[in-house]
């Protein structure tokens, strides 16, 4: 009888658990492992340019102007090489209101998740060399880069409640039984979007230099989600009670492709500088594989145990036109000013993800995708200023660098409030730089704080995020 009464709780427990589990695997927005709210700012690298406050389309003078303005490349009169290291240190908090699937009045409370992580990583590896082709004079550049590096950590709590008859042992009805459970979910996404970039850079007229650039974007992030669900009540009969669970671990790792251009207009003058570049759109390949591992039991003795692998994933992220124009000021001799604007047509873009893959023999593939619709995610547009300075001070031991830069940027990613009205949520950037300069060799340093505030009104969730950016570059010349 006690085995028999032990399988019916099993049972009970699949019914109220499982219902719950697949309410919680539906919800949309901050969690939706199908697409990520990525920051898809493809800026250049640098520890000058952050010191700056990567203001620095229309100054683009050193060695990683092919990340930023191509044009800028062919200033350089000898060949140059080298590399950058960033620190990322991601500090903040996540916190979300407690759902509930029912309209029972459940308790009510915030759960707090703080950012505490450090990613570490070489973002740029660079050479470039002038060269002539038929006579004319180029710059040639190859590099490598990291776009961005990605950090989340996001969770929430979500309460159940059930009602279930309890039957005795011969199968009359004795009364219903309320069963209340949570389902608790954490989630951390790391990782970063590579390029690798070749470009070059050449006068097309006067002080007038033009460049272009190819982008190649790879890349990996890798979002691990655990959860855990919970009936402390399970009913077996009238007098007994089990407690159940379920464990939850995915992994859901991701690789990028994708290719665009940039091009660049550059003037040089006396005292000024002035800088165009357009970024080409394109599309952002994730291809994406899950494993998903799931455990069931009731009183500590576990009954299930499932692996689910999904593999072959594929969203597609429209990458829209990006247009930029900056200026740089030559107050003094020693001292520069400089001021970027650029334009990002986020919302005229779409994610598509794959849902279904034909496989024909012989012939070519058919795929086909979901469109995500504006109800379900829209993008904002982004205009983003930046401005920063650069003052050069002459010593004994070589010339010091003294930076200083700040930047309005909009993120692409909207807030969206509990009555699912859109708004652009922005990103404030400050920052400050310096290092030492010798005939042949350049060290620098930048740090760069970067504080943002994102809301989604389907969890009533909010991110807030203030994140230290730590970078060394090395500049050698031949």
């Amino acid at each position: 009888m006690k085995s028999f009464l032990y399988k019916i709780a099993q049972v009970i427990l699949l019914l109220v658990l499982i219902p719950a589990w697949g309410i919680c695997q539906d919800i949309p927005d901050f969690f939706d492992t199908e697409f990520e709210t990525y920051g898809f700012d493809f800026n250049g690298n640098g520890a000058r340019a952050m010191g700056m406050g990567n203001a620095y389309l229309g100054v683009s003078d050193d060695i990683n102007a092919v990340t930023w303005n191509p044009a800028g490349l062919f200033k350089m009169e000898s060949p140059i090489i080298g590399f950058s290291y960033t620190s990322l240190s991601a500090r903040g908090q996540f916190s979300s209101q407690r759902l509930n699937s029912t309209p029972v009045s459940l308790p009510s409370e915030r759960i707090v998740l703080d950012h505490g992580a450090s990613i570490d990583a070489l973002t740029s590896l660079n050479f470039l060399a002038p060269l002539r082709i038929k006579g004319h004079p180029f710059v040639g550049s190859i590099a490598y880069s990291r776009n961005s590096n990605e950090f989340q950590k996001q969770g929430y709590k979500f309460d159940f409640l059930e009602l279930f008859p309890i039957f005795n042992e011969v199968g009359t009805f004795l009364f219903t039984d309320t069963v209340l459970g949570n389902v608790n979910t954490t989630t951390e996404l790391r990782g970063g979007i590579e390029s690798v970039n070749i470009g070059f850079g050449t006068r097309v007229y006067s002080n007038l230099a033009f460049g272009t650039c190819l982008n190649v974007y790879s890349g990996k992030i890798q979002r691990s989600s655990n959860s855990i669900g919970l009936a402390p009540g399970i009913p077996i009969n009238n007098f007994q009670h089990g407690y159940g669970t379920i464990y939850q671990n995915q992994i859901d790792s991701n690789s990028f492709s994708g290719f665009n251009a940039t091009v660049g207009l550059k003037l040089d003058g006396a005292k000024f500088d002035a800088g165009l570049v357009v970024r080409t759109p394109f599309s952002l390949n994730q291809k994406g594989e899950e494993v998903s591992i799931e455990i069931v039991d009731l009183n500590g003795v576990a009954f299930i145990t499932d692996t689910t692998f999904r593999i072959d994933l594929l969203t597609k992220y429209d990458i829209p036109l990006m247009v930029g124009f900056g200026v740089g000021y030559q107050y003094r001799e020693n001292w520069l000013f400089a001021a970027d604007m650029e334009y990002r047509n986020f919302s005229s873009s779409k994610i598509k993800i794959r849902e279904n893959l034909i496989l024909v023999p012989g012939g070519n593939n058919i795929e086909e995708f979901r469109v995500l619709d504006n109800s379900q995610w829209q993008w904002s547009n982004v205009f983003i200023v930046r401005a920063g300075t650069e003052y050069l001070k002459e010593t004994s031991v070589g010339t010091i660098p003294l930076r200083a830069g700040l930047g309005y940027v909009p993120l692409p990613t909207p807030n969206v409030d509990v009555n699912g009205n859109r708004s652009t949520s922005v990103s404030y950037q400050f920052s400050v730089g310096t290092g030492i300069h010798w005939n042949q060799i350049k060290l620098d340093l930048g740090y760069m704080y970067k504080t943002y505030n994102l809301e989604s009104g389907g969890f009533i969730a909010e991110e807030n995020s203030q994140n230290h950016f730590l970078i060394a570059s090395f500049t050698g010349y031949f």
